[in-house]
């Protein structure tokens, strides 16, 4: 679950997701994109292999200022906007459908296991939006990061290494929502907007860590850089400790930008419930 609202119908929550899922992406987007450009300059320019985060970030200050930091920025910005609207509107039409029209007690709207405790409709519903995502963001993310690596894109090769962005997509996404849903149903955190900050931060910035390889993998897929085998890119990496190249700025990023987003989202969701739109 995104937001904290009493949801009507499957239909009109993925309407306002839609909405509010935009809100969302040009936050997200906005936020992070500086340290997301040092982030993608550590993975895959060699010139920057033995150079930490901070040697980059003077770099591109010396020679091309603030509009170095924003590079590449115009497609993943209204692209943000455009698939994070269709994930959580995804996201929101699965899970409202699940909370509505299965009994309490089925097996995908309970826990896993004590230990565990992972509701199957979070994994359902998070896989799906993943799915729509993903068609729509691998362009757009094929465009961001070859403007960041100042290479021109091709057309016909917006779908380069699709199959890593998809992959990518959903495993960064279920641990996230996952804690999300966690954090919703055993505390009171998401009750605030900075205790709705704080948990998206944390959960996004556990989610990085664990997924950051098929981070790099991805963007070397999409750009072309590395070769064209996942052999010949961990060779370019310098080996398998090179998967994690910019995984501090990146992970940094992903959770400011996220838990911005999630502020931002939250605030127009409770405008909606406002303005009288679940009525």
């Amino acid at each position: 679950m995104s937001h904290s609202e009493v949801r009507t119908s499957a239909t009109r929550e993925a309407a306002l997701a839609l909405f509010t899922g935009s809100v969302y992406g040009g936050v997200h987007t906005v936020v992070g994109h500086p340290l997301d450009t040092i982030k993608s300059r550590l993975q895959m320019d060699l010139a920057m292999r033995n150079a930490s985060a901070f040697d980059v970030a003077k770099s591109l200050w010396r020679t091309e200022g603030i509009r170095g930091f924003f590079r590449g920025c115009v497609p993943p910005l209204w692209g943000s906007m455009v698939y994070r609207g269709v994930m959580y509107s995804g996201y929101e039409f699965s899970f409202t459908f699940i909370e509505k029209e299965f009994p309490d007690d089925h097996f995908l709207k309970n826990e896993i296991a004590p230990a565990f405790p992972v509701r199957p409709m979070v994994v359902a519903s998070t896989v799906f939006a993943a799915s729509c995502r993903g068609v729509i963001e691998s362009p757009i993310e094929y465009a961001k990061v070859m403007g960041q690596m100042k290479q021109s894109w091709v057309l016909g090769h917006v779908y380069q290494g699709v199959q890593w962005q998809m992959l990518r997509t959903a495993a960064l996404l279920i641990p996230i929502f996952a804690l999300l849903d966690i954090a919703r149903l055993k505390t009171d955190l998401t009750k605030t907007l900075p205790g709705n900050f704080l948990v998206m931060s944390g959960a996004c910035g556990v989610s990085y860590l664990c997924c950051w390889p098929l981070e790099t993998i991805k963007n070397l897929a999409q750009t072309g850089i590395g070769g064209n085998s996942l052999k010949e890119r961990i060779n370019y990496l310098g080996g398998w400790r090179g998967v994690y190249r910019g995984v501090w700025p990146g992970t940094i990023a992903g959770g400011l930008r996220n838990g911005a987003g999630m502020v931002a989202m939250v605030f127009a969701q409770k405008w909606a419930t406002h303005l009288g739109l679940r009525d």
